[in-house]
């Protein structure tokens, strides 16, 4: 599971809730929260979920959205944040990890468009209302096979207003 948001499941929330995961890939972040005793749904373009235009779930209101590795794979990028903001219950929270503009091994030497910053990002969830926005930057070793390098990982977290 990622480390990050099992951090922020166990300071933001007394109990388990609904989560909703936004590019779920391998749904191993689904899979682990439901382990957790969360009930779980996660999306993917492999299932025919295309991020780049509205999806509402119909099992939600959730109490958390994450969408981890996604954003900057988007053009329409503020489409996934009005996805996670309209899925998310009042007070839910949104939960993003990316690649941070400043991370060396990425592909965005030749993409600028998928270069992103923290402020990037707080731009698009204020349009969107989202409140308690917080940021961070740091560093992580990637262990995967063929990787076996550092990332600079930006972490956004946010709140819907009630």
């Amino acid at each position: 599971m990622n480390e990050s948001i099992k951090c922020f499941v166990e300071t933001h929330f007394d109990k388990p809730g609904k989560v909703l995961d936004l590019g779920a890939g391998n749904f191993s972040d689904v899979h682990s929260l439901q382990q957790m005793g969360w009930i779980g749904e996660g999306v993917d373009i492999s299932m025919g979920v295309n991020l780049e235009h509205p999806f509402f779930s119909k099992h939600g209101p959730f109490d958390l959205v994450i969408a981890n590795y996604v954003i900057h794979k988007l053009k329409n990028k503020k489409q996934l944040v009005k996805t996670a903001y309209d899925n998310l219950k009042t007070n839910g929270w949104f939960f993003v990890q990316t690649f941070d503009m400043s991370d060396k091994t990425g592909k965005w030497k030749s993409k600028p468009s998928m270069r992103l910053s923290a402020e990037n990002i707080r731009e698009l969830l204020e349009q969107v209302r989202f409140i308690n926005i917080s940021e961070k930057v740091f560093d992580f070793y990637d262990y995967d096979e063929g990787h076996k390098h550092w990332h600079r990982i930006l972490e956004v977290v946010a709140q819907k207003q009630p």
